[in-house]
């Protein structure tokens, strides 16, 4: 079910004020953050609230600019966003037609996304998610380039591990 960058950003609001248990690099250049209880799934434990950001260009800034990209080396990636559990996510921006996300993270830090996907648009493949918030009862909110936000199943073959 297709959702407005309005409704997709009330979906954030359980999170507003509450710090991560686990912010971390994934694969490449993959971020994830876990809010609320621990969950098993497979072999892995997530939050019951679960943020993945996924085929996107990404920047961390704080007060005084960039502290590390997508493009960053790993090591550097891990450290930063490992220090992002110590605060608290204050504030969640989806611009119109959702082609760039800012998280805040208490007044220190900023994470802005936008989508690789910008050339499948144009050529009429389906884009990838940019990101994805899996949420209580089986429901995921995505994130696709342009105007596509949805809430879907996350129960789907395709967003099992």
């Amino acid at each position: 079910m297709r959702v407005t960058s309005i409704a997709a950003r009330r979906c954030f609001d359980p999170l507003i004020g509450k710090r991560p248990w686990q912010a971390s690099l994934g694969w490449g250049s993959f971020l994830t953050f876990d809010f609320g209880q621990r969950v098993k799934q497979g072999q892995f434990w997530h939050g019951s609230w679960h943020l993945w950001l996924y085929m996107c260009a990404w920047s961390l800034n704080d007060v005084h600019g960039q502290i590390v990209s997508a493009d960053s080396p790993s090591v550097s990636i891990g450290r930063a966003v490992n220090r992002l559990s110590a605060h608290a996510l204050t504030n969640v921006e989806i611009e119109r037609r959702g082609r760039c996300t800012t998280f805040e993270f208490g007044k220190r830090f900023s994470l802005r996304c936008v989508p690789f996907g910008q050339g499948e648009e144009v050529n009429n493949i389906d884009p990838a998610e940019y990101w994805m918030l899996f949420m209580l009862r089986h429901r995921v909110l995505v994130a696709c380039p342009g105007s596509r936000i949805s809430i879907q199943r996350s129960d789907r073959a395709q967003y099992k591990e």
